[in-house]
């Protein structure tokens, strides 16, 4: 079990983060978007309550991308390195990547809240060889806030 707080950083070290507690949910993107974001098939991102979430150093030094319109990916201008994310919609929520996080430690969320969202657009050779939910389409506010 993780002990909280947990912090985490880019790869530069410019840029550093606390999170005060377990993440509600993690989401695997599968869309084209997080696939050309983050050069990978897929984008894992922990979803946390906004004031759950500090950037202890470098908050200059994050870049901010809107793409498509009312999602902010927030990056270290240095290294590239991709921290964050915010949804219009969602105010009150920010989404982290948890590979980001020191040590590879687990961020907390609970048993049962980890999906595969956005498998519809998923990229043709990509296989799965776990039993998480898949969803063709992205989650409602209330999975993503492990209210369901």
């Amino acid at each position: 079990m993780t002990t909280f707080p947990v912090s985490g950083g880019c790869l530069c070290g410019n840029v550093r983060y606390t999170v005060s507690g377990p993440a509600h949910c993690v989401v695997h993107c599968h869309c084209s978007l997080c696939r050309r974001s983050y050069a990978s098939l897929v984008g894992t991102g922990a979803t946390i309550d906004r004031n759950q979430m500090k950037i202890d150093k470098g908050e200059e030094n994050l870049t901010s991308f809107e793409m498509p319109p009312g999602i902010h990916r927030q990056f270290c201008r240095t290294c590239g390195c991709s921290l964050l994310y915010y949804l219009d919609e969602l105010p009150d929520i920010v989404f982290y990547y948890p590979a980001t996080l020191d040590g590879g430690v687990h961020p907390g969320h609970p048993q049962g809240s980890e999906h595969h969202v956005h498998v519809g657009s998923k990229a043709n050779w990509e296989f799965f060889e776990d039993s998480l939910p898949r969803h063709d389409e992205g989650l409602d506010q209330a999975a993503l806030m492990n209210n369901e």
